[in-house]
């Protein structure tokens, strides 16, 4: 996909430093029947705006887009419901405000709603489940939800 006629940006007013969330579910009303994914962060980390996490993800819901967050800037600043807000995946570091420093973990949010539906695109022998993972079967046996994309042992 080329990103200059499959992504759809969404800029500021003239003479504004940050979105209005008015214009942000504008965009999602009027493009929502064309859009697939809608992927945004929950914490813009220039301006530091907050973002409407529950009204994008409502708003893409209704349009019948999948939502996520790149989270990287919210994650250890402000409170995260991502299950109650129907949030459907978000993903995050925490060398930056969970204070890991170089190396720390990732993390990953897959909603529950999805833990039959969406596969891994590359899976490791952590993504088997874990009551089969030492039998060494040669048959993978997914783990569900987000478990079921972990490739490898853990960097820690």
């Amino acid at each position: 996909l080329d990103p200059k006629e499959n992504m759809l940006l969404i800029h500021p007013r003239q003479d504004e430093e940050t979105l209005r969330t008015e214009d942000i579910l504008d965009v999602i009303e009027r493009q929502g029947s064309s859009i697939s994914v809608i992927l945004f962060s929950g914490i813009q980390y220039y301006t530091g705006q907050l973002f409407n996490i529950p009204a994008i993800t409502k708003a893409g819901h209704a349009k019948g887009c999948f939502v996520g967050f790149d989270m990287a800037h919210a994650v250890g600043n402000v409170e995260l419901h991502l299950h109650d807000w129907n949030v459907d995946f978000a993903c995050w570091c925490s060398y930056k405000y969970l204070n890991s420093g170089a190396g720390g973990l990732a993390g990953a949010f897959i909603h529950e709603k999805h833990a039959q539906t969406i596969k891994p695109a590359l899976t490791g022998w952590w993504s088997h489940e874990f009551k089969t993972r030492f039998c060494m079967e040669n048959e993978l046996k997914l783990s569900e939800g987000v478990n079921g994309f972990r490739l490898s042992n853990p960097s820690i």
